[in-house]
């Protein structure tokens, strides 16, 4: 539901809803203070980015995120535009998505959104991997 203010903006009332990705998907990230689910391990395309508060990781799709307006900002790899993204539900700034890029070099990231590791955690299914098979074959 949509209300306009007497100032002639839009406000959003209402129940938040929040995305769920499906049971089917093995190794989610998630909101560190929250919990909120923010993407699957198959969108994830590199680990190795760097963001204000440490390691980032970039993510070609993420779910229950808002975005602020989009600015121009020299981050390592140069002039970007780019608008920063918020938790849904618990509003934590996590990181940002990559609107445009300015060097032809850049332009893969466009569309694309970095999600700092100090706010995430992993869940469901991430244990699977580490098992140590060795304990099973000495049975």
């Amino acid at each position: 539901m949509v209300k306009k203010s007497h100032h002639g903006s839009s406000k959003t009332l209402g129940k938040l809803f929040q995305f769920y990705l499906p049971t089917k998907t093995h190794r989610i990230y998630s909101c560190l203070h929250c919990r909120a689910q923010l993407a699957s391990h198959d969108e994830l395309i590199s680990k190795s980015f760097q963001g204000s508060q440490g390691r980032a990781y970039l993510f070609n799709s993420v779910v229950n995120v808002n975005t602020s307006a989009a600015e121009e900002r020299v981050l390592l790899t140069g002039l970007h535009e780019v608008a920063d993204i918020y938790c849904d539900c618990c509003k934590t700034l996590l990181g940002w998505k990559y609107e445009h890029a300015f060097e032809s070099s850049q332009k893969y990231k466009e569309g694309k959104f970095i999600i700092e590791l100090v706010h995430m955690i992993k869940d469901n299914g991430w244990d699977d991997e580490n098992i140590d098979q060795s304990n099973y074959l000495k049975k």
